[in-house]
């Protein structure tokens, strides 16, 4: 009897514009309440978070759909159904500003893209080597950085090359996406700063950053939140906000987020989506448009 009277309560109380459904749901899925944490700083360029990318297709995506396009839920004509929707933001929402002139001094670069090593596991190129390959800094010498920047691996200082560089706007830091050498490279700027020797280096930079101007766009329209992304979360949120009939639509994250986390995009026109970013934001889920707001103010 009680049971079926918190029903009929609750379905009052949707009835009325409160979201019991979804209070229940947050009480009992706690996993969908996850944030975006600071990633650690560490020397490989694929654990940069790729903001760049969002919306771009994603291989978990069945079928396939084209990028810009996102999928919704929304009650209409009698019944709660899923919609897709084009969105041009999602199709241009990273940019890439190519400098086929770049130079720096081999100092600048902090990170990497490829070693035998795990790049995840070193803060620092310093790190790497020391513990990685000793033999190559030892001695310290002219001669002995004039091997390392000589070996056949280290291919930005090559006439013709794939390697460039590449950094990540909200990031900051320089990297070199290299093919191979990441020993004799980190050993040639382990031994030139221990020696006072600049190494000058010239290549395509590639910088990445968010369009602001899609940002904006898409912040006119909707509150952006993040989930977390497990099938049975997910599914007790989307029945949730079909018994309140509240509109949302869904879109992956980039990596490395993309496997955990899924972004909730609420109608800021329709009142009944705004009741549930009320409550999102009253329960504390992260706020995905306040964050990527901040890493915009902060991009240089």
């Amino acid at each position: 009897m009680d049971t079926l009277l918190r029903r009929v309560i609750g379905g009052i109380q949707n009835g009325f514009g409160r979201s019991a459904s979804l209070l229940r749901v947050i009480e009992r899925r706690p996993e969908l309440r996850v944030t975006i944490e600071e990633l650690p700083r560490v020397l490989a360029a694929g654990c940069v978070a790729r903001w760049h990318e969002w919306g771009a297709a994603s291989a978990l995506h069945w079928p396939p759909r084209a990028r810009g396009w996102i999928t919704g839920w929304r009650y209409q004509a009698g019944r709660y159904s899923s919609f897709h929707l084009m969105r041009e933001e999602f199709a241009h929402f990273g940019y890439c500003r190519r400098d086929d002139e770049w130079e720096c001094d081999i100092q600048d670069v902090v990170g990497l893209s490829a070693s035998k090593s795990d790049l995840a596991s070193f803060s620092s190129l310093d790190a790497m080597v020391e513990m990685k390959a000793p033999e190559l800094i030892d001695p310290v010498t002219e001669e002995k950085l004039r091997e390392n920047l000589a070996w056949r691996e280290v291919r930005i200082l090559k006439p013709e090359t794939s390697d460039f560089f590449a950094r990540y706007v909200w990031d900051g830091r320089l990297f070199l996406i290299n093919a191979g050498g990441s020993h004799h490279f980190a050993a040639a700027r382990y031994l030139a700063a221990r020696l006072g020797t600049s190494v000058p280096l010239r290549g395509t930079l590639r910088t990445y950053g968010i369009n602001e101007m899609a940002l904006a766009s898409l912040q006119r329209d909707y509150e952006m939140f993040v989930i977390g992304d497990t099938p049975c979360a997910t599914n007790a949120f989307r029945e949730a906000m079909a018994r309140f009939r509240a509109t949302y639509l869904w879109q992956f994250l980039p990596l490395p987020y993309t496997d955990t986390h899924r972004a909730i995009l609420l109608p800021v026109a329709e009142p009944r989506s705004a009741t549930v970013a009320h409550v999102l934001r009253g329960a504390g889920f992260f706020d995905l448009g306040a964050h990527l707001r901040g890493m915009c103010a902060h991009m240089t």
